[in-house]
């Protein structure tokens, strides 16, 4: 990458009231900026777990084309994805989940009458006591002369199913019988487009779930209630209720954000979803039906959501939310930043530093990617001008009148907006979740959320400062198929070690100092526990000054307020580098930090172009309004300055915000055969206007 002689870099950041700079620096001298989110989040998982089932099984089942009846689509797509899902999301071994499809290279795992009696004589006599089971069946449904009720395997005979198909009673018996805890029953049958609907002879998911609510230990959930038929949504190639089922079992329906997804919480997305896309897409209504024992007692985890990685679950957000948009109507949507589900709020980052900025920008791009014209996406600087002029806070969002003036500042209107949530961290996992709330109404038009998992540089935005100890890489991360739930928590665990313990650049022998210089002079800092506070003033420029005392080349990764120092490289498709660009730690662009050319680095501003007639834009202290990195919404006065230190892995070896000052013309040669190793060390200061820190020094 680039190894800066004279490097520039460029920051900004928006401005808070100062009665709300006096606030936050007075709880961070009060010890409370680093609090341990994860403990609460840790309680909350060790009670789950201890409820949680030993092992849980599987048995999908999925017909599609008939030998006799009318074919269907899709059913094999809605087993392999759910499946997918049950491994990725929910950590279900590979081993427990069995898979009856028209694909099956194994004629005893295609769906022939004979494959799938033996699987509920054999495979439903494994679970032990403390299991539990999910039953999935997609395809025919039919009733004899005697109105007796079969599911159809892909030899049924519609005429004579009493002899070619498998007798609802049968498959009743065989759920009873099985020893697990909770057996959840899963129905997609009576097919849109195929020849028998309920109105001739086909017979519904409900109608076929009806015999099991007479077993206590089932639950049934039925893709649509009698007399409709279970549509299928051709853009996403799935059933209508089955795409849902699986997008709630990807941690969406996790309305309360506990990491787990129990069958309320399922029934309810999985319901409003299908419902909602049905009015909105299709010419018919389509009504999920849960059925269960009268006297069922609790409301069992189906569940427990498998982290994945950040941008993943982001991706899978932005999908949901597109869809509710485009199926509501809504034309516009705003996106506010992800704030912190904690008693601190936005304190500081309250434990989340620049994550919540990444998350918002990295929801926003995906949005309007997902839009393809359906509805548009506020421009940011747009809501950021309506937010700093309502004063818009924390506290307003339940304010239906508040939401309404909001929206009127918006040019254009804001109809809706999308409220992103950090609810807790435990160790490596984060919580997220997003809100669509109707700014008219402040209805929660929809909630989607997930459980992310953050590696070692993600740890990084967090905010805190550590020297990386070797013991942090000696813990054994296994392999991404083993159904590991938290491959990165021992890491970040002892990760948030290292930052409970004080700044790093108090030890006079840390080998990466990190300086704040204006005007030739550094700008000393208040050390507070693990934070570190530079004071800077609306007007002034400055310069990052790095020095590697280390006596090897380091790789570097410098954001300001959440965006890259580098122009980060085009993604496929695009041909112009991003300036500025806000940007996940884990895959920013790095500088090459060589001592034996010079020892201590100037970075003076944003890097524009790249060469020996490189440029940079200084780096200048601005109010919130100019903020290139404003927070778009409830603004402060605090930016982030995170410098993250690498070993080099290549072969080859050689509230205050910043805004873009003027450009000069400096010698940004690239530097090849790096390759980003281990993280070594991380350094976050917090610049913050001067008055806030006077009288607390």
């Amino acid at each position: 990458m680039l190894h800066p002689t004279n490097t520039s870099y460029r920051f900004r950041r928006e401005a808070a009231p100062a009665r709300h700079s006096a606030a936050l620096m007075i709880a961070a001298i009060a010890g409370l900026m680093m609090p341990t989110i994860g403990a609460l989040a840790d309680e909350t998982e060790g009670e789950a777990a201890r409820e949680a089932p030993r092992n849980q099984w599987a048995l999908l089942i999925g017909v599609e084309k008939y030998y006799r009846a009318s074919p269907l689509r899709f059913t094999v797509n809605d087993v392999e994805q759910l499946a997918a899902t049950l491994k990725n999301y929910g950590g279900w071994s590979p081993k427990h989940i069995r898979q009856i499809t028209d694909n099956a290279p194994n004629p005893r795992r295609q769906p022939l009458r004979s494959s799938i009696l033996a699987e509920l004589s054999e495979w439903l006599k494994l679970p032990e006591p403390n299991d539990q089971v999910l039953v999935y069946f997609s395809g025919h449904g039919f009733r004899d002369d005697n109105g007796k009720l079969y599911l159809a395997p892909i030899d049924c005979d519609p005429e004579n199913p009493a002899a070619t198909g498998i007798a609802v009673e049968t498959f009743h018996e065989a759920i009873r019988e099985c020893r697990a805890k909770f057996k959840l029953l899963v129905l997609d049958a009576c097919h849109a487009g195929s020849e028998k609907g309920p109105e001739d002879g086909g017979v519904t998911a409900d109608e076929l779930g009806r015999p099991f609510e007479k077993l206590p230990d089932v639950l049934t959930l039925a893709s649509s209630s009698a007399e409709q038929q279970s549509q299928i949504w051709e853009e996403k190639q799935q059933s209508l209720f089955s795409y849902w089922l699986n997008y709630g079992l990807k941690g969406h329906a996790d309305i309360d954000g506990d990491g787990a997804v129990d069958v309320d919480e399922l029934f309810k997305f999985v319901h409003g979803g299908v419902t909602r896309t049905a009015d909105a897409r299709f010419a018919k209504p389509q009504e999920p039906v849960r059925i269960v024992h009268p006297n069922r007692v609790g409301v069992p985890v189906v569940l427990r959501m498998k982290p994945q990685r950040l941008k993943n679950v982001l991706t899978d957000m932005a999908e949901q939310l597109a869809d509710a948009l485009a199926d509501r109507g809504f034309k516009r949507v705003g996106v506010l930043e992800f704030t912190n589900d904690t008693p601190l709020g936005e304190l500081l980052g309250a434990n989340f530093g620049g994550l919540g900025k990444y998350c918002s920008d990295e929801l926003e791009q995906r949005l309007t990617q997902f839009a393809a014209q359906r509805f548009g996406v506020i421009d940011r600087r747009s809501l950021e001008r309506a937010l700093k002029t309502e004063r818009f806070g924390v506290d307003k969002l339940g304010s239906p009148t508040a939401l309404q003036r909001l929206s009127r500042q918006v040019q254009g209107g804001m109809p809706v907006v999308a409220v992103g949530t950090l609810c807790s961290r435990a160790r490596s996992a984060v919580r997220l979740q997003c809100k669509l709330i109707d700014t008219e109404t402040d209805e929660a038009v929809l909630s989607v959320g997930g459980v992310a998992e953050i590696n070692e540089s993600e740890w990084a935005m967090l905010g805190g400062s550590a020297l990386v100890t070797p013991a942090v890489y000696q813990v054994e991360i296994p392999d991404a198929d083993r159904p590991t739930p938290f491959r990165f928590a021992s890491r970040v665990e002892k990760l948030d070690q290292l930052a409970r313990e004080a700044h790093p650049m108090l030890d006079k022998k840390f080998p990466y100092r990190v300086k704040i210089m204006i005007e030739g002079q550094e700008r000393p800092g208040v050390f507070r526990g693990n934070e570190l506070f530079v004071p800077m003033r609306v007007g002034e420029e400055y310069e990052v000054w790095i020095e590697n005392l280390s006596g090897r080349i380091v790789l570097m990764r410098l954001l300001v307020d959440g965006l890259n120092t580098l122009p980060q490289k085009p993604q496929k498709g695009v041909r112009v580098e991003s300036i500025g660009a806000r940007v996940n730690l884990d895959e920013a662009r790095h500088w090459v930090l060589d001592p034996a050319i010079r020892k201590t680095m100037y970075f003076r501003g944003f890097v524009t172009q790249t060469g020996p007639q490189g440029e940079v834009r200084k780096f200048k202290i601005v109010d919130a309004e100019s903020s290139l990195a404003a927070r778009r919404k409830f603004t402060d006065n605090i930016g982030l300055i995170t410098a993250a230190f690498y070993a080099d892995a290549g072969v080859a070896r050689g509230g205050l915000g910043t805004a873009p000052g003027e450009a000069r013309r400096e010698d940004l040669t690239e530097r090849a055969g790096t390759k980003v190793g281990n993280l070594l060390a991380v350094v976050n200061i917090r610049y913050v206007e001067a008055s806030a820190l006077e009288g607390n020094q």
